[in-house]
């Protein structure tokens, strides 16, 4: 189904030029929304609002983006069409033309000069450790003090890296050999001594925040799905400066079942309002690439720089390797 307001008219003070922000100017918009008929199916057959987009709130979206002055159409119908994707979680896809109706140019004779710019609703769902931040150190330290504490064989470096994705349960499940009481205990005391040995020195990898900059002003939903607990991560977001780029997280404890289950990404698709069709997976081990491929998402992108090598995250089912986002 597309919703369609045609040649909407405004009033507004775009432009390069000082005189075209100062004076004003008439301009003509065009929105086109795109909403899946089944999403619209009780707006369709039983005449219920809720299940489309209200034409009047749509306009007001609009209304307000244009009240800001911008050098650019460009840069104007990319700010209106990502905040009508924020603020319709029905819709799929918008269109959105913007036609400046007398552009100054000497001697010009036409109907304006026209902008045209569409975006789609996309998931950008990132692993964190090994991926956006490098705690490879402070986990194995966290966990080798945690298995002399506990009085546990300690495990090499190596042993502890092929784990890390995994619930941190699992991990010291698989490394101690113990379950039941005695692993809860070992869950809860690494918890304590990550806080305390864990956090000291946890940095983010070379150009990962510019590239979740990008893509959040791109109009992606930029989110996490990490087998860290919800808390922690969110501070370490905090600490590394990339929090405000990010619109969820799906943490051990936000789901019951974890990677590579696809549990994760498809609670992200939930929550924003996603399909895996429009979904890129990011991460740095074999059960980020997994749990992508189990969710269908569409992209499934290893970065070199974590726990697994290129070649296991091709053979998982990357669909690209990255070196470096800036490249």
């Amino acid at each position: 189904m597309t919703i369609t307001l045609p040649s909407l008219r405004y009033y507004a003070h775009h432009g390069v030029l000082p005189q075209e922000r100062k004076v004003g100017a008439d301009y003509e918009l065009t929105l086109r929304l795109h909403i899946d008929d089944a999403d619209a199916h009780d707006a369709l057959c039983h005449d219920r609002l809720e299940a489309t987009v209200n034409y009047a709130e749509a306009y007001e979206v609009v209304k307000q983006e244009m009240e800001k002055p911008s050098q650019l159409l460009e840069h104007v119908a990319a700010r209106t069409a990502r905040a009508i994707i924020r603020h319709f979680s029905l819709v799929r896809e918008v269109e959105v033309s913007l036609t400046k109706c007398a552009p100054p140019i000497p001697g010009f004779s036409g109907q304006g000069a026209m902008v045209s710019y569409s975006l789609r609703r996309q998931l950008c769902a990132w692993d964190f450790d090994g991926t956006i931040a490098d705690t490879h150190r402070g986990i194995v330290r966290t966990m080798s003090e945690t298995f002399r504490q506990m009085e546990f064989p300690v495990p090499s470096a190596e042993e502890i890296c092929r784990t890390i994705g995994l619930p941190l349960q699992t991990s010291i499940e698989q490394l101690s050999g113990k379950q039941g009481a005695v692993a809860d205990e070992a869950v809860n005391l690494y918890r304590d001594l990550f806080e305390k040995v864990g956090r000291d020195g946890v940095t983010l990898f070379p150009s990962v925040a510019d590239e979740m900059r990008r893509q959040h002003e791109r109009g992606c939903f930029v989110a996490i799905a990490t087998s860290r607990g919800h808390e922690s991560v969110k501070d370490l977001c905090r600490e590394l400066g990339i929090l405000p780029y990010i619109d969820y997280i799906v943490a051990c404890e936000d789901v019951s079942t974890h990677k590579p289950a696809p549990d994760p990404v498809l609670r992200l698709n939930q929550l924003s309002h996603t399909l895996p069709a429009d979904t890129t997976v990011i991460g740095d081990t074999t059960f980020d690439i997994e749990m992508g491929a189990n969710a269908h998402a569409a992209h499934l992108i290893g970065v070199s720089w974590g726990n697994h090598t290129p070649q296991m995250l091709r053979e998982a089912g990357a669909t690209q390797i990255v070196t470096n986002f800036d490249r």
